[in-house]
């Protein structure tokens, strides 16, 4: 159990401001892709040719993809919009859809916020003898933001 002596609360309603139990049982699989993103060469080259096609074609309703590019350091980068009256809940459903059509056996994401956009930071990629492919991985910076105006 985490320490009881935490003194802020982890949501609004929270009375233990300590957790059951620790995640420990997960760590293996979070230490093989943290392995896997550290190999020279292990993110796959032309993301736009291997992912694009999955991201437009995901037709996830209340997030228009407006534009991907593909930087020189293997990162996707994909702007898209969302509906003006989305809550950051429904914005973060909308995208997990949308990473759903990219994602491969190991993912990891990572959500910040950047001004009023949603920033989610993708790392997804194929583990050792999970596929008959070679492991490999690719990166994705998934930009959502609010319509002009």
């Amino acid at each position: 159990m985490a320490a009881a002596s935490e003194s802020s609360p982890r949501w609004d309603t929270d009375e233990r401001r300590a957790g059951v139990a620790d995640a420990t049982i997960f760590a293996a699989a979070v230490d093989e892709l943290a392995a896997l993103i550290r190999r020279p060469g292990w993110v796959a080259e032309e993301p736009g040719i291997h992912l694009v096609p999955q991201l437009s074609g995901a037709d996830v309703a209340g997030i228009s993809v407006l534009d991907c590019r593909a930087g020189a350091d293997g990162v996707l980068d994909v702007d898209a919009e969302h509906r003006p009256a989305d809550s950051p809940r429904v914005i973060r459903r909308q995208a997990w859809a949308l990473i759903g059509a990219i994602a491969e056996q190991a993912t990891c994401v990572r959500e910040r916020r950047d001004g009023d956009t949603l920033v989610f930071e993708i790392v997804t990629g194929v583990p050792e003898g999970s596929s008959p492919f070679a492991t490999h991985g690719h990166t994705v910076r998934l930009n959502i933001h609010p319509p002009p105006g």
